[in-house]
This record gives C-alpha cells, sequence and structure tokens, in this order.
C-alpha cells in the first residue's frame, strides 16, 4: 500500500515511535532498520512534499514524545529525498530561511550525500553574519553535512570553517576535524 496523503504517513512515522521506543522492540539493529525501511517504501514517491507540510505544520501527537516523532520525521524526509534528488534540493533551498526547520533541512542536504546540495550549505554560511549568525547547533550539523558529502568542495568549506569558526565550541571544532579526515 502507497501512503500519498498526510494521515497516513503522520500515523506511519508515528508506529516508528510508539512503545517504549523502537530500540526495545527489535532483536537487533539491522532489524531496527529494517522496520523503518519497510514503513518508508509505503510512502509514495511524491510523500516528499506531504513530509515538509508535516515538518512546517506539526500534528497534534498525542502520547508521542515531540522529540521522537522529529527524529523520525527527519529520517523519513532523508530516506524519501534520494528518490529525486533535484526537487528535494530545490524545495529545502526554498525553505532554508525558516530558522525553525533550518537544523532537518540542513541534515537533509547531508543526508543526500550529493555534491549538488554544497551549494546550499556554501551559501549559507555565506549569509551567517554577526547580526544573524548560524546557531551552534546548525553549524555542528552543517559540518556533519559536508563530511556526509564529501568531496574537494566539502574539504574546502570545511577548511574555511575551521578557519572563521576557530574560537567556537570544541564540539563545532572537533566536527569540523571529523569532516575533514573523512576525505
Amino acid at each position: 500500500m502507497i501512503r500519498n496523503d498526510r494521515d497516513t504517513i503522520v500515523e506511519g512515522i508515528k508506529h516508528l515511535c510508539d512503545g517504549l521506543g523502537p530500540f526495545q522492540k527489535m532483536d537487533s539493529y539491522e532489524d531496527f532498520i529494517q522496520m523503518h525501511t519497510d514503513v518508508y517504501d509505503t510512502f509514495g514517491d511524491d510523500s516528499f512534499d506531504i513530509l515538509i507540510d508535516i515538518l512546517l505544520h506539526p500534528p497534534e501527537l498525542g502520547r508521542i514524545d515531540s522529540n521522537d516523532f522529529d527524529y523520525e520525521l527527519q529520517e523519513a524526509l532523508i530516506a524519501i529525498g534520494p528518490r529525486n534528488p533535484r526537487y528535494t534540493l530545490d524545495t529545502v533551498e526554498d525553505l532554508l530561511g525558516i530558522k525553525s526547520i533550518r537544523l532537518v533541512l540542513i541534515n537533509i542536504i547531508g543526508g543526500l550525500k550529493n555534491e549538488d546540495g554544497l551549494f546550499l550549505l556554501e551559501s549559507l554560511l555565506q549569509q551567517s553574519t554577526e547580526s544573524d549568525p548560524l546557531s551552534e547547533d546548525e553549524l555542528i550539523e552543517l559540518a556533519c553535512a559536508l563530511g556526509e558529502i564529501r568531496g574537494e568542495k566539502a574539504v574546502e568549506l570545511l577548511a574555511k570553517m575551521k578557519i572563521k569558526y576557530y574560537n567556537h565550541s570544541s564540539d563545532l571544532l572537533q566536527y569540523i576535524e571529523d569532516g575533514l579526515k573523512v576525505r
């Protein structure tokens, strides 16, 4: 069954959050991954827009923890995004100005592992100014996304980050170093 409406997609994501947590339900990490893949496979190719709508307009969650739901929603977006990477990047580009969802969008870009996403990450770095800086969490996620995408341009951007943010947290600097090691 292909789930192409908001309610059934929300229920699918809630299913991944239900109970004491997905790890307690599984015998192994592979079972955990397979359960997620099975749910994502029921989402139609055009479900990316619905997932974005859910991100922008979260549903009532009842007893589901909102952090768990947000995590599972992000994972669903990362899983569905590669089905149409160009559309995913175009959609994400249009939404990057919304600070409340920017962390998720940066993760989606990294999750695509597509060099075309480097332009968006570079643009974010260039837009970050003293009057409107990226948050520490956004910078960390950006360093992680660059490490996931890899390539010469990603290394160049990480090197620039290392210079520009040398006086930031040791966590950020460690993520930058980790990204530089990956190549």
